[in-house]
Parts: C-alpha cells; structure tokens; sequence
C-alpha cells in the first residue's frame, strides 16, 4: 500500500508542478492588451495617492521620455515659426518720450505699402539718455549691443548722440544716400551725415517728440537702405504742410 501511496504523491506533485509552470507560460504569452487590461485592473483597485505613486515607480522613465520629446517638438516648432519673420527696417528713437511707436511702426509698414505679414519694421523708442552715466547704463548697453550686432538701420537722435557717433564713421553720408533732387528738396536741413527731422508732423502725430534739434542719420553696416530711405521720406513729407 505504501508505494502506491508514494507514487499518487509524487504524480500529485508532478501535476502541481506543471500547472504552475503552465500558468508562467500562460502570463509570459499575454498579448500587450491582456496586459494593459491586468494593469488597469490591478490600478482600479488602487486609491489615488496609490495609483499616482504606482505610475509614478513604474513608469517615470516613459514620462521624462515624453517630456523631453514632446519640449523638442516645441522648441522645433517656434523656430520654425520664428524663421518664416523677417525684419526689413530697424529703427531706434532716442529720448522718444512716451510716444506710441508701435502705432506708427504700423503706419510706416502701410505708408511702404508692404502687406506681407511676416515682415516685420522694429522702431524701437525705449532708450533714453539723460546726460548721467549711471541712469543712461542700461540705454547705453542696449543702444551698443544693437550697433555691434548690426540690429539697426537708422537712428533718430539729439545732438550728442549724433555727434558721438560721428565721430566713429558710423553713417552713410547724405550725399550718397539722397537724390540730388532730394537734397535741394530738403534743403538746410541736410548735414553731412544726416538730416534734420524735429519739424516732423509724423513724430509730433505719435507723441515721439525728440529734443531740438533732432537727427536722422542711416548706418553704414545698415542692411536695409532703401527702406531708411523711405523712412526718411516718410518723416520728412507732411514736415512743411
């Protein structure tokens, strides 16, 4: 009786063994959607401080991953957009007061007649320059700044600002700028490097009244001559009306 007892033990135990081994086979062999099943089971039951902390352990590798993925996509993307811009005229007003530049940015783009939406005119009105080293600092770095990295075609400033740069050679003679007729046009109020624009009606009609006397003057490095010229124009036409 005792080795039959011993051999029903033993294939009991080889029965066990195989089901469990069936059933590893069985989970091992899950399809991805019994799986993602088993997993929404196993969440369901959880709290939602256990389910944050849950998908937090086990899955904040594929989060940081989607992250990253999803910050490329974006930083792709506005470079994309930004490229499709192009500034064709840049300006900075000195000392322009609390005028409203960008609503004469807008008419100056109309008066050009450019309707393109990605062009883009910059008249930038918000350095001032008091005659004081240390409250001029900030105006002073970002007026140097937009010079150096060749930013701006024209300058509206005073007296001091004109004759500093001046001094470094940094506009375009007038005489090379204008047409004859437009010399004779504009008369005394033509220097060597620049023209007189503080009679303009255009910077009195958007509050960027430059101190007397205030000059125009068009940088040599400027990328966008002809533009400065049509900004000069544009200053200079209702002047005398």
């Amino acid at each position: 009786m005792a080795p039959v007892c011993a051999r029903i033990g033993i294939a009991f135990g080889k029965d066990e063994q195989r089901n469990h081994m069936a059933e590893k086979r069985y989970e091992s062999d899950l399809t991805g959607k019994e799986k993602r099943h088993l997993e929404w089971e196993k969440i369901k039951g959880m709290t939602w401080k256990q389910r944050i902390g849950h998908i937090w352990t086990y899955y904040k590798i594929h989060m940081a991953v989607l992250i990253g993925v999803l910050l490329v996509i974006g930083v792709i993307g506005q470079i994309i957009y930004n490229s499709r811009f192009e500034t064709v005229f840049q300006a900075a007003i000195l000392n322009g007061g609390t005028g409203d530049a960008e609503s004469m940015t807008e008419d100056f783009k109309e008066y050009l007649g450019d309707g393109d939406k990605y062009h883009e005119i910059v008249l930038d009105s918000s350095m001032y320059f008091v005659g004081d080293e240390s409250a001029d600092m900030t105006s002073v770095m970002k007026l140097t700044t937009l010079i150096g990295a060749q930013e701006l075609d024209a300058i509206v400033c005073e007296q001091s600002q004109y004759d500093k740069y001046v001094d470094l050679d940094a506009f375009v003679p007038m005489d090379e700028l204008l047409t004859e007729e437009q010399m004779q046009e504009y008369g005394d109020d033509v220097l060597e490097y620049a023209i007189r624009v503080d009679g303009s009606e255009k910077l009195k009609e958007f509050g960027l009244d430059v101190n007397q006397p205030a000059y125009l003057a068009v940088f040599v490095n400027a990328e966008h001559q002809d533009n400065a010229k049509e900004f000069i124009r544009y200053l200079k036409e209702d002047e005398n009306e």
